[in-house]
C-alpha cells in the first residue's frame, strides 16, 4: 500500500529528536557563519570617459585603439605586484600580515579586492541600422574591512586610472612626435642625396637629359634652319663670284686702245672667245654640216694655230662635235627615254658647259702687266670679286661652326633615350622622397597639434563624476541570505535523519506492517493501553526533553544576540570614529584628468 500524508506525519513526530537535532544543530551553524563573517565594506568610484572636444574633422588624436582596451592596459599596469605593492606601503595597508616574507599574500589580497567594472550602453552606429556597445564610463571599487581603508584605497585607485590615462596619452602623443621627426629628418636626408644624384647627372650628361629633348629638338632645327640659308647665301654668292670672274675675264685690265677711226681694237684673246662664243649659238641651231658652223670651226682653230694659244677650244670643238652626230644617231634609232640617248645628251650638256668656260677662260691670253691696272671697271670687278670671295670663306667657316654645333645636337638627341631611363630612375626617386616628405611634415603638423591638444586637456579625458564615499553598509557577508540558506540546509538535514532513521529500523508498526509482511490485512487491531506509570513515564520525558531543548535553544539565542550586538557595535563604532573625521568624508581624487 502507498503511504500517505499522514503515514509520513506519523513518522516525523515518531522520529522528531532525529529532525530538530540536525536542524538545530545546521541552524546554529549557519546563524554563527552568517553573524560571524567580518563585514566587508565597498567603495567604488565612477569615471566618466568624456569625449574630445575639439571636432575630429579639425583636430584627429594620435591616440589610437578603442576605450575598453586603454582601461585595461591602464588596469594591468596598476595590478603589477610592484604597483600593489607600492599602493600598500603608502597607504599602510594590512599592518598585521605585511612583511617581505608575506608580499606575495598581500599582493594576492589587493588584487582580489580591486574592481574595474564597465558601464556600457547600446548605440546605433552612424547610417546603420545595427546596435553596438558603447562604454561611457567605468567604476573603480575596493572592499575592504574598514570602510576608511576601502575609501581610502578606492580615491589613490582613482587618481592612479586618471593621471596614468592623462600620463600614457600624452607620451603616446609625444611618441608619435618624436617619430614623425626622426623620419622627417631621415626623409630629408634621402631627398638631399637624391638631389645631389640628380645634379651629378646632369652635370655628367650635360644637355642629353629628357628634360632638354624639346630644347635640342628646337636648336637643332634652328641650326638646320641656319645651315640652309647660309648655304642659300654661299651659293648665291658663288654664283655672283662666277658673274663677276666671267665680266672680269672680259675685262681687260688697262684702257682700252681705239683706231684713228674709233673702232676698238681686239685682243686675240678676246677674239678667240667671240668666235667661240658665236659658235656655241650657231651649233645649237643648225647642224654640224652647216657652212657657217663650219666656218667658225676653221676660224677658231686657225687663230689657235696663228696666235699660239692653248685655250683647248678647238679640241673641245671636235669632241663636241662628235659627241652630237652620236646623239642625232642614236636619237634617230631610239626614244628620248634609251639610255644610250640620255647618256650622249648628258657628254654634249658637259662638253657645250666646259666650252663655255673656255669662253670666258682667258687666263691663256693674260701677259704680265708692266704695272698695276688702270681700267676703273677692271679695279671695280676686281674689289667686288675679293670682298665676294671673303663673304664666301668666312660663310664657310660660321657654316663649319653651325655644323659642328649640329652634329653636338645630333649627339645630344642621340644620346637621350639611353640617359633617360637612368634619368627617370633618378628622378623618380626624388619625387618620390619629396613627396614622402611633405606627407611626412603635414602628418607631423597634426601630430604637433594632437600633442598640443592631449597637453591642453582637450582630447579624450576620464573625468570622475562619483567619488570615493564612506560605506555604511557592508557588502558583505550577505549575512540574510546565509541565514536563510542555512534554514533551508536545516530541514534538509532534518528530513535526512528522520529518513535515515526510519530507513534502518526494521520494526513492524500498524495495520499497514502487518499487511506489508503477510500480504493480509489483520483480522482485529488492539490498540495499546497506558497505564498510570506509563503516563507518568511519558509526562516526565516530555518535561525532560522541553527543559533540556529549552536550555539549547535560549542558550543558542543568547550567543546569537551577543554575537550580533558585538558586531553591530563595532561596526558602529569604527562608523563613529571615521566619521569624526571630515577631511576624509570630503577628501576626492581630484578633478578629471
Amino acid at each position: 500500500m502507498a503511504p500517505t500524508l499522514g503515514d509520513y506525519w506519523a513518522i516525523l513526530t515518531r522520529r522528531k529528536r532525529y529532525f530538530f537535532v540536525p536542524f538545530i544543530v545546521t541552524l546554529y551553524a549557519s546563524l554563527l557563519l552568517a553573524l560571524g563573517l567580518p563585514s566587508v565594506y565597498r567603495s567604488e568610484a565612477t569615471i566618466l570617459i568624456e569625449r574630445q572636444e575639439i571636432p575630429t574633422s579639425l583636430v584627429e588624436t594620435t591616440v589610437t585603439g578603442f576605450v575598453q582596451e586603454r582601461i585595461e592596459a591602464i588596469k594591468q599596469r596598476l595590478m603589477s605586484p610592484d604597483r600593489l605593492w607600492e599602493i600598500a606601503e603608502k597607504l599602510d595597508l594590512y599592518p598585521d600580515i605585511r612583511s617581505p616574507a608575506s608580499r606575495q599574500a598581500v599582493i594576492k589580497q589587493m588584487h582580489d579586492n580591486i574592481y574595474v567594472e564597465m558601464v556600457d550602453i547600446k548605440t546605433n552606429q552612424a547610417g546603420s541600422t545595427r546596435e553596438g556597445i558603447a562604454t561611457v564610463a567605468f567604476t573603480v571599487a575596493f572592499e575592504d574591512e574598514s570602510p576608511k581603508t576601502a575609501k581610502i584605497v578606492a580615491t589613490e585607485l582613482a587618481d592612479l586610472y586618471m593621471s596614468e590615462n592623462r600620463r600614457k596619452r600624452g607620451e603616446q602623443a609625444a611618441e608619435v612626435s618624436s617619430f614623425l621627426e626622426e623620419e622627417a629628418r631621415r626623409l630629408a636626408e634621402r631627398m638631399e642625396e637624391s638631389e645631389k644624384k640628380l645634379a651629378a647627372f646632369k652635370k655628367e650628361h650635360l644637355g642629353s637629359t629628357p628634360e632638354l629633348s624639346n630644347l635640342n629638338m628646337r636648336l637643332l632645327e634652328q641650326t638646320e634652319n641656319k645651315i640652309q640659308r647660309l648655304e642659300d647665301r654661299i651659293r648665291s654668292l658663288e654664283d655672283r663670284r662666277m658673274s663677276l670672274e666671267a665680266q672680269l675675264a672680259i675685262t681687260s685690265p688697262y684702257k682700252e686702245v681705239y683706231t684713228d677711226e674709233g673702232a676698238r681694237v681686239q685682243s686675240s684673246g678676246e677674239r678667240l672667245s667671240s668666235l667661240t662664243a658665236e659658235y656655241l649659238r650657231l651649233s645649237a641651231t643648225y647642224a654640224q654640216s652647216h657652212p657657217d658652223v663650219v666656218k667658225l670651226r676653221r676660224e677658231i682653230t686657225a687663230l689657235e694655230n696663228q696666235t699660239g694659244l692653248n685655250s683647248g677650244a678647238s679640241s673641245i670643238i671636235a669632241k663636241l662635235t662628235r659627241q652630237r652626230e652620236q646623239l642625232a644617231k642614236a636619237r634617230s634609232r631610239y626614244s628620248a627615254e634609251h639610255p644610250d640617248v640620255k647618256k650622249l645628251h648628258q657628254s654634249v650638256a658637259a662638253l657645250e658647259r666646259e666650252l663655255r668656260d673656255v669662253v670666258i677662260d682667258r687666263s691663256a691670253d693674260v701677259v704680265v702687266a708692266p704695272a698695276k691696272p688702270d681700267n676703273p671697271t677692271y679695279i671695280s670687278l676686281q674689289t667686288q670679286l675679293n670682298s665676294v670671295i671673303a663673304d664666301i670663306a668666312a660663310d664657310n667657316s660660321t657654316r663649319l661652326k653651325l655644323e659642328e654645333k649640329l652634329e653636338k645636337y645630333e649627339s645630344r638627341l642621340a644620346a637621350t633615350p639611353a640617359v633617360e631611363r637612368d634619368f627617370l630612375m633618378l628622378t623618380r626617386d626624388y619625387d618620390n622622397a619629396k613627396k614622402k616628405y611633405r606627407e611626412i611634415k603635414d602628418k607631423l603638423l597634426e601630430a604637433r597639434m594632437a600633442e598640443q591638444l592631449e597637453e591642453r586637456g582637450k582630447a579624450e579625458r576620464f573625468s570622475l563624476i562619483a567619488r570615493p564615499y564612506v560605506p555604511t553598509v557592508p557588502e558583505k557577508p550577505n549575512r540574510l541570505g546565509i541565514a536563510l540558506l542555512g534554514s533551508v540546509l536545516a530541514f534538509a538535514f532534518g528530513l535526512g535523519g528522520v529518513a535515515l532513521k526510519e530507513y534502518g529500523d526494521r520494526s513492524v508498526r500498524g495495520s499497514k506492517g502487518v499487511y506489508t509482511i503477510s500480504h493480509a490485512p489483520p483480522l482485529v487491531t488492539i490498540p495499546y493501553i497506558e497505564n498510570d506509570e506509563d503516563k507518568r513515564r511519558s509526562r516526565n520525558q516530555r518535561w525532560r526533553a522541553f527543559a533540556s531543548w529549552g536550555g539549547v535553544l535560549l542558550l543558542a539565542i543568547g550567543g546569537l544576540v551577543l554575537l550580533f550586538g558585538y558586531k553591530h557595535c563595532e561596526d558602529m563604532a569604527c562608523l563613529e570614529s571615521y566619521m569624526a573625521q571630515p577631511e576624509l568624508l570630503n577628501s576626492s581624487p581630484g578633478k578629471g584628468s
